[in-house]
């Protein structure tokens, strides 16, 4: 038996001081695994040369309320080598802990993929019946970012503690304006992201936008969002990630929140 299994009822009561619905026992083991990755991952020589960003970052660092499901990283000089052999490190601990995980890469466009999937888990949680469902996560990273201002935040989650290397929250909002524009299929999340961080007090970087080329980010996401609206569809499409349903409907405000920046 894994420490996971025989900690099962202690990770849930973490949860509950999180305020998380119990209902949503994936989502929380799925974070619960997140959480144990970053922390393995920053006590390891070259790590503050990933800095932790995307809805995640914003989920365990900052305190989003919503379920997050990849770990997105920005590669500030690392070698793919460099960052393979970071996370076979994380894998190989989580293996001396009895957690067994299979681990896929790939490359698509300009970042780089791994697919942690752990088997068996959730069967033996009872999460599922079904014996071959997978828990995944996946993690990208890229190099593509120029500029980045960085700052390290106390993570302090599950009974997890350590240094995190991440972007201050004036850039993230650049990085999510920027996921809002530039993705084939709108995601509603980066809505939701925008108007949680607007409501931190976050203020796009103008310097950062310059740095890569993202000088009218603003005014195209004011177009596009005329053009396309924010359709009904998006609000059932983002709910199960929503600790609260009914903040779905804080979407409605970024239109105003976009006019306003």
């Amino acid at each position: 038996m894994n420490n996971i299994v025989s900690n099962y009822n202690q990770i849930l009561e973490f949860s509950r001081q999180y305020n998380i619905p119990m209902e949503k026992r994936r989502g929380i083991i799925r974070e619960f695994l997140q959480s144990k990755f970053i922390t393995t991952l920053y006590s390891l020589s070259k790590s503050e040369k990933m800095s932790f960003i995307g809805g995640t970052s914003l989920r365990l660092l900052r305190g989003i309320n919503r379920f997050s499901e990849d770990l997105d990283f920005d590669n500030l000089g690392l070698t793919d080598g460099e960052v393979s052999a970071l996370v076979e490190e994380v894998v190989r601990r989580f293996g001396v802990e009895g957690i067994n995980v299979e681990v896929h890469s790939s490359v698509k466009e300009y970042k780089k993929y791994f697919d942690l999937r752990f088997p068996d888990l959730l069967k033996e949680l009872e999460i599922t019946s079904n014996p071959r469902e997978k828990l995944m996560i996946k993690i990208d990273y890229a190099e593509f970012w120029k500029g980045q201002k960085n700052e390290v935040i106390l993570f302090n989650k599950y009974g997890f503690v350590a240094n995190v290397m991440t972007n201050p929250i004036n850039q993230l909002i650049v990085q999510k304006l920027a996921a809002y524009l530039q993705r084939k299929q709108t995601q509603p999340r980066d809505i939701y992201d925008v108007v949680w961080l607007f409501s931190q007090g976050a203020k796009p970087d103008l310097e950062f936008a310059h740095a890569n080329n993202l000088d009218n980010l603003i005014g195209k996401a004011s177009e596009k969002l005329k053009v396309e609206g924010v359709p009904e569809s998006f609000y059932h499409k983002l709910e199960p990630f929503l600790f609260s349903p009914e903040d779905t409907q804080k979407m409605k405000l970024f239109k105003k929140i976009v006019s306003s920046l």
